[in-house]
């Protein structure tokens, strides 16, 4: 699922760099797609899985090509850095205001929260 996921995230910069490209912006370095599931990585990355994962519909395999050709490449994102689990995941209380704070959001004073309703 993970990989399906990158693959769909793949088209999407692809878009998103021909709209610049259109746009006359071009970008100085390649695409970074973060991915914080290690087998999605090592799959998208390394061929020679492939074989293994024969079950895996063989339109899924762009994001390979996307990076063979330099267009894009995929950075390993530890769990715990991953501002994603914040809409996704419960997440212990220290957990939860680390990745706030990764977002640039605050944790509201007392007082303020009362004036707010």
């Amino acid at each position: 699922m993970e990989y399906i996921a990158l693959h769909n995230a793949s088209h999407k910069t692809i878009f998103l760099q021909q709209l610049l490209k259109g746009l006359g912006l071009v970008q100085p370095n390649l695409t970074s797609l973060y991915c914080n599931n290690d087998a999605a990585s090592c799959l998208a990355e390394d061929h020679i899985w492939h074989p293994q994962v024969k079950h895996i519909r063989v339109k899924y395999h762009f994001v390979c090509k996307l990076m063979t050709n330099g267009m894009l490449t995929i950075i390993r994102i530890c769990s715990c850095d991953n501002t994603a689990n914040i809409l996704t995941k419960p997440l212990a209380w220290p957990d939860f205001l680390c990745l706030c704070n990764y977002l640039g959001l605050c944790k509201p004073q007392a007082n303020e929260s009362a004036h707010a309703i």
